[in-house]
């Protein structure tokens, strides 16, 4: 079955993984690769553009910023100027690659093939605590006890006053849906993802942050309609502080 309703069903991370890997090889155009549009499809260059103008936070200078699953790196770029020093973390050694490669021999942008949550705080190339913590399209990706660990390793890797932006997309349906080895005739391969509803995303946030001092400040439809092109999923954006 690649398409269920309601009950709580596994996807194999390991082969999300490798479906990234392999975009990571075959796309010409980094951000389609992890934004999962067709070759040739504007669709995720006019998100990211809208995402940078009009929704990702800002941070003081000489501020430090995680990004969890930053793919390759789309991100860092915003966020490379006034002294600020970014880390990208992905599972996806190919993506990690070209980023590496992308922001070659600048100090203060860093990158690690980690898998997320499970990660070695004292490894990290930038250590914590950070001033903000980016996490686009990562959730769905990940089976619902790594979703919990994910919004444990947040709270405990955050600065005082840190910001947390999330960006998932979300199933506008009464349920969950979960798509394991769903052949996409639009990407001609198949993939897996788990799309919770916006309440499921809050009860996460109430658990694992709000006891810790942090407050949902802003929440809505990520972008315009224009930009959004499934019949039961959309992009929802989180915007919580400490």
């Amino acid at each position: 079955m690649s398409r269920i309703y309601s009950e709580i069903a596994a996807i194999d991370t390991s082969s999300v993984k490798s479906f990234f890997n392999r975009r990571a090889s075959v796309e010409s155009n980094p951000i389609n690769a992890v934004m999962l549009q067709k070759e040739g499809s504007t669709i995720a260059i006019e998100r990211d553009r809208y995402e940078r103008e009009h929704l990702v936070p800002s941070v003081d200078p000489g501020g430090k910023v995680l990004e969890l699953g930053c793919g390759a790196g789309r991100l860092a770029s915003h966020y490379n100027k006034d002294g600020n020093v970014y880390l990208g973390l992905d599972f996806s050694e190919n993506l990690i690659g070209i980023a590496n490669a992308a922001f070659a021999g600048q100090e203060k942008v860093r990158f690690q093939v980690a898998e997320i949550p499970w990660i070695i705080q004292e490894k990290l190339p930038i250590q914590p605590p950070f001033d903000l913590v980016i996490v686009t399209g990562l959730l769905i990706y990940l089976n619902d006890e790594a979703v919990a660990k994910t919004f444990e390793l947040i709270n405990s890797i955050s600065a005082r006053n840190a910001k947390l932006y999330l960006r998932e997309t979300i199933s506008i349906r009464d349920d969950r849906l979960t798509l394991r080895d769903f052949y996409s005739e639009e990407l001609k391969e198949s993939y897996s993802a788990v799309y919770r509803t916006r309440a499921e995303i809050v009860a996460h946030i109430d658990m694992y942050l709000t006891k810790f001092g942090f407050t949902l400040t802003s929440e809505g439809v990520a972008f315009p309609a224009s930009l959004q092109t499934r019949a039961e999923t959309n992009q929802h954006y989180f915007n919580i502080e400490r």
